[in-house]
This record gives structure tokens, sequence and C-alpha cells, in this order.
């Protein structure tokens, strides 16, 4: 197509057409080409700048992030809704004003500390667990990115990370505070109660006046969501894989290669005593082999058990200290090693087990050889397919004319809501899963659309053929629905009354047993009942009404069918005594100090943005958002 539009570049009309671009250029105000850039600045923090081309990429990282979280496809307008546009800002500015401090104390990090931490990122490990290049380069070319701005990015997240974490270092909660919560979280209470069944109040049946008021009050319940008729055309490598051709040659090649990945890796059950220093280690080791003391005796002195010595079973790869992983594997099954010096500890090892690592044969590894490398060549497959299908569709075929060109099938789905769920309530096995729905909600009919790349490698073309917007089902047709709950909301307010009724009389002083007989039921007790202690035939509910009123008296709550209710007798109970050293009681210090720790982080944040000062491009942020800043 290229050939074809520079072989035209010559004629008349190409020259005409170039003349009307260069006109339109003047009339929409692009001259700023040829007399000077456009300020493209939407934030300055002291002498750092965020782009907008910054915030637009934070931006949709985060779109894509929650889109995933919420398993539906978030249009923008709707994240701006919920206010992530200044939480995006905000972020922005907060790494600015970080930056900013960084650079004032001069803090920095070496080329080679900065490629170790990306290299030991799991996200870029192969098949192998080893770090793959190839990996990072694809992930960073899907996602707009050089390398050079990734390591630039890592390398100024792991200042600003390690900055935060001096500001917080030391941030420890005050003791009555975590008394305070402490007695919160164990508070408890007695409780008898007894239910009052929803089956024998009888509902009166409701009038057409009462169904419409109650139609017209829930409206949301009949609600019917936009849904959307979407046309597929599907590039996926596991679909391609099959039909890939894996010459025997090949096969040998790649085993020879990666023999070490085929079969099961030595194993060793590992045991270990970790010492204060090499010299408490090596005397130790010289009454072992002097048979002076056993292994056990040894760990008892030093005030372990046995299961305390047992580190486990581990490849090489899997050790827990690659430090001295070479160390540990070089021993024999029954060997102690010298005193090692770990990552964390000086220690003695002793190797119990050695389960011997088998290397497959190249037949015992031929099939997963080949599901390899039909998958690796589907991948260059779709890249290819992606190139034949863009030029066809910019020469402008339609996708159903591509798919039979190219002898691929195209997918006409259901109509189906931006969740993916059909008419009949079905969910819709998508193409391109979420990140499809989302650009499909964002398009419209007739419009030509951008491939959906998939995290296969694989991609996803659609067409919306046809919108049936949202709205809500007609009284008529689900009148026998809303009778339905009507009824069920009705009953749950009689039984409440009843149940109101029954309280009443027990304040004052009515046989708790007996007032339970009165509607077919027995009083149950629960015994040191806490907040969190929620159960099938006691709701979460009742719990709550226990705890939100006085200590003492008579509560009513909804039953777990959401229909009956509970009658329910409290009794107080003293206070819980609080051990200073209870696993609890640090837990909660350790999530009171981190609160602590991110309420002066946050003072210190506002602290730098105020000495370097903030300066936001207002006519910028309302050219990318369509809203102003107070």
């Amino acid at each position: 197509m290229l050939s074809l539009l520079r072989s035209k570049a010559g004629g008349l009309v190409a020259k005409i057409f170039i003349g009307l671009l260069a006109a339109s250029f003047a009339v929409w105000g692009i001259s700023d080409v040829f007399t000077g850039r456009q300020d493209d600045t939407l934030v300055t923090v002291g002498e750092s700048t965020v782009s907008v081309e910054q915030f637009r990429q934070t931006f949709r990282s985060e779109l894509n992030r929650l889109s995933q979280q919420l398993g539906r496809p978030l249009t923008p307008d709707e994240a701006r809704q919920l206010g992530m546009d200044k939480q995006v800002l905000a972020r922005l500015i907060r790494n600015a004003a970080l930056d900013e401090e960084v650079r004032r104390l001069r803090l920095d990090l070496s080329p080679e500390f900065v490629a170790r931490r990306i290299a030991g990122l799991d996200i870029f490990k192969g098949p192998s667990g080893r770090f793959d290049p190839d990996r990072l380069r694809q992930m960073l070319a899907r996602a707009g990115i050089s390398e050079t701005q990734f390591i630039e990015e890592e390398r100024r997240g792991i200042l600003r990370a390690n900055l935060l974490r001096a500001v917080e270092e030391g941030s420890l909660a005050p003791e009555t505070l975590v008394r305070l919560v402490y007695l919160h979280r164990n508070a408890a209470r007695d409780v008898a109660f007894f239910t009052v069944p929803a089956k024998d109040i009888k509902v009166p049946e409701p009038t057409e006046e009462a169904l419409r008021a109650f139609y017209a009050r829930n409206k949301a319940r009949f609600a019917i969501p936009e849904r959307r008729q979407i046309a597929v055309l599907p590039v996926l490598p596991g679909d391609l894989a099959a039909s890939m051709r894996i010459p025997e040659e090949e096969v040998k090649a790649y085993y020879e290669q990666h023999k070490g990945e085929f079969g099961r890796p030595e194993t060793r059950t590992i045991e270990q005593i970790a010492f204060n220093s090499k010299e408490e280690a090596a005397a130790a080791r010289r009454k072992l082999v002097e048979g002076k003391a056993t292994w056990s005796e040894i760990a008892r002195d030093r005030g372990l058990t046995e299961k305390d010595t047992q580190l486990g079973t581990f490849t090489r790869k899997t050790f827990p200290d690659p430090k001295i992983a070479d160390a540990v594997f070089a021993l024999k099954e029954g060997e102690i090693s010298a005193p090692l010096e770990g990552t964390l500890s000086i220690s003695l090892v002793r190797v119990t087990k050695v389960e011997p690592g088998r290397e497959k044969t190249l037949d015992e590894a031929k099939d997963e050889i080949v599901k390899r490398l039909q998958l690796e060549k589907a991948k260059d497959r779709a890249y290819d397919l992606h190139d034949q299908i863009e030029d066809r569709r910019a020469s402008g075929q339609s996708l159903d004319d591509i798919a039979r060109e190219l002898g691929l099938k195209l997918d006409v789905l259901p109509h189906v809501s931006a969740e993916g769920i059909d008419e009949n309530g079905r969910r819709v096995n998508v193409p391109g899963g979420a990140d499809l729905l989302k650009a499909a909600f964002g398009s419209d009919v007739g419009v030509d659309n951008d491939p959906v790349p998939t995290p296969d490698d694989g991609f996803v073309w659609f067409d919306v053929r046809d919108i049936r917007p949202a709205g809500t089902e007609p009284f008529e047709k689900v009148k026998a629905r809303v009778a339905e709950l009507w009824k069920k909301q009705k009953r749950r307010e009689l039984t409440l009354a009843r149940a109101r009724t029954l309280a009443r009389k027990a304040e004052a002083g009515e046989d708790f047993a007996a007032l339970a007989r009165s509607v077919g039921s027995q009083v149950q007790e629960i015994a040191n009942l806490k907040r969190t202690d929620a159960r099938p035939d006691f709701p979460m509910a009742a719990v709550k009404a226990v705890f939100a009123g006085p200590e003492k008296g008579i509560v009513v709550a909804p039953a777990a069918d959401g229909e009956s209710a509970l009658v329910i007798r409290i009794t107080p109970l003293a206070e819980p005594p609080m051990e200073a050293n209870a696993d609890e009681v640090k837990a909660i210090r350790q999530v009171l100090a981190r609160s602590l720790a991110e309420d002066v982080q946050s003072g210190f944040l506002a602290a730098l943005q105020k000495e370097f000062g903030v300066k936001i491009n207002k006519v910028q942020w309302a050219r990318i958002t369509g809203a102003s800043l107070p």
C-alpha cells in the first residue's frame, strides 16, 4: 500500500491534496511545527516536570489495571467520575517531588545495580527461570516503552522507595492506642437468641397500584444494560500451534541446547543450625566429627527442636540462600558442611537425603519440545498474519472478506453487555476478554478499530455490528417478578415487626424461652461472641446488632435467609487481658505502625511539595480531561 502511495505522489491530484493538507494545518494551528513546539508540560515541581504524554501513559496503564480488577472494561469517562484522573495527577506530582529531593541529596545508583534488579524480576524470566532479554524487549514493545525509558524509570523508582523508607523508619504505635484496638477487637458478649420464622407470616396480595409504585422505586433492579453484537477475527498462537510443522532436525537441535530443562533436577533434603560466629560453628562441627555430640544435642544446646533444624527439600535453583547453594550441593548424603556464611546467618548444614536428578531422553522429551516449537512458530505466524490483515484493511477490505481470503474464522458473537453477559444471562467466551470488550464498548458501528493484542502474543480484530441501548424492562413484562419481590419485602417487614414486639415483651420481663416457643422456636446460645464471629445461623448483621447497641439488653436483627428475624438477648463479659508479647498484639502494633508511617510519609510529601512549589498547567489539564481544576 505504501508503494502505491509513493507511486502516485508526483501526480497533479496528489499535489492538490498536499496543498489542501498544508492549508488545513494553517487553519488548525499546526504552525508550531515551524515556529516552535507547543509546551507539553503539565506539571512543574521545582526543576522536575511531568509531560502530558507521561500523564496519558500512566492514566491508560491505571485504566487497564482497574478494568482487569473489575472484570469489565472501564471507560475513561467512568474512570474520571471515580476521580482516577486526579489520583494519577497526585501520584505524578508526588514522584516529581521525590525526584527533586533525590536530586538535592545527590542520591544515585550504579547502572550495574539497576541492571541486576531488573534481571531479578520474575516477570522477565523465561521458561528456564533465568532472565530473558527477548521477553523484556517484547513486553516493553507491547507497552510502547523503550529500554532506556524503562531503565531510567526503574532507577528513579528504587531511589524514591529508599528515600521514603528512610523517612518512615522507626515509626512506632503508642501503647495506649494498641490497647484500645486490642480491646475493640476482642470485646465479647454471651448471647441467647431465637428465630422468628417468616413462613408463618401472612402477606396480603398486592394491588396494581402497590406493584407499580414498587416498580417505580426499584427501577434499577429491572435495568437492561447496553448490549453490543461484535464480530471478532482472532489470530491466537494457541489456535495456530497445532498446524505448525516441526522438522525432526529442529527437535534434535532444541533438545541438545536445552537438555537441562527436561527431566527431574537433583533434590536435597537439608537440615541447618545457625550460630552467632564462625568460631562457634567450627567448635560445634569438631564435636560432631569427633563424636562428642550428636546433631540433635548441638541443636538442643542452641535452643532448637529437631523440627526447627529441618530446612526442607530443594533443587539447586529453589534453595533459599544462593550464597551457599554451591557448597550445600557439593555435600554428600549424610555429610555435614564446614561453617557456611550465608546471607542472613553463619550455619552448619547437613544433607540427610540426596535424590539424584534424571534427564529425559530425546524420545521422552519429544512431545514437549514439539509443543514448545509449535507455539514459537505460531507466534511468528500470528505476527505475519497481523501484517497481512493490516495491509488488506488499509486497502479497504472488510473483516469478512479478509477471513475468507486468508482461511480464518470470523465469529459474530451474540449481543453481550460490557461484562460479556448475553441476553439469557450466560457468560460468552470473548476472544481478547476484557480488553476487547473495553475497546468494543468504546467504539461504534462502522468504525475501523485497531486490533486488540493478547497476552500470548496474538491479536483480535473486531467490528461492532449492532448496538442495543440500555433501558428498563417494561412493567408488564416483569410484573410477576415485581409481585414476587414485593411479597418478599413485605414478609420481611412484617417478620421484623413481630420480632420487635417479642423483644419489647422480653424487655418487660416475660420469659425468653416461652416467647421462643410461642413462635415455634428454641433458644440457642453462643458464648464469648466476638465482632468477627458470624456463622450460618447467626449472620454478620446479627453480630453487628449485638455490638452496635448497649452491652446488655435485647436487640432484633435479620436472619441469614433474609426474611426471618432473630430476637437476641445480650450479656456483657469482662474486658479481656492483654499480653504485650502475644502474636495478635504484635500484629496490631505492626498495622498501626504502618498506618503511622503512611501518615509520616504523607506529611513529608506535603512538605516537599510546599518547599519546591507545584505548578499545574490548567490549560493543558482542561484540554486532556475536559475538566477544570479548582
